[in-house]
């Protein structure tokens, strides 16, 4: 049984694959919206693009919590155990060091779009400047601090799966997914 944080990505992943059925949904709205009754919408095209940008953010985690990342295995796939072994814990540290120094520089990021306020205290997020005129981009940098941070947690648990010696499942002998 996978741990609950391959769980937790898992059942997100499946909720947020709902977004791309709502975007086709909307987009079809548009066009008969826009095309039939000569009545465009103001919004179809942002809620789409924030579905999208969501769907998208934690798609890396769930790939990797499900086991479907992609994997160039050219170089190690004729290789021994062992050097499969040592190129898949680089590969992992290696991404845990790119998401974790992502993670780290959206914080500010997040902080500057989404924690603005006015003078008098009101809450004043970065905006599309849109015809809207949502927050919209404010919540996408934040999706995008979170996916890193949960995609960062799951290279976590993979790397001490293939520590702890318990790489069979995650190192193939030769031309599977790892």
């Amino acid at each position: 049984m996978p741990p609950v944080v391959e769980r937790f990505v898992l059942a997100l992943g499946r909720v947020l694959a709902w977004g791309f059925l709502a975007i086709v949904a909307l987009m079809v709205y548009e066009v008969v919206a826009r095309y039939a009754f000569n009545a465009p919408t103001f919004w179809a095209h942002e809620i789409s693009g924030i579905l999208a940008a969501v769907a998208f953010v934690f798609g890396g985690a769930y790939c990797m919590a499900e086991g479907s990342h992609l994997r160039i295995g050219i170089a190690v796939d004729g290789a021994g155990r062992r050097f499969r072994l040592i190129a898949k814990t680089l590969g992992l540290f290696c991404g845990l060091l790119y998401l974790g120094g992502l993670t780290l520089a959206m914080w500010p990021i997040v902080q500057k779009s989404l924690f603005r306020f006015t003078p008098d205290g009101l809450w004043m997020p970065e905006r599309s400047g849109t015809s809207w005129n949502t927050p919209a981009p404010s919540f996408v940098k934040f999706a995008l601090l979170l996916g890193a941070a949960l995609f960062a947690l799951v290279v976590i648990v993979h790397l001490v799966r293939v520590l702890r010696g318990r790489s069979d499942a995650t190192v193939p002998d030769g031309g599977g997914e790892s």
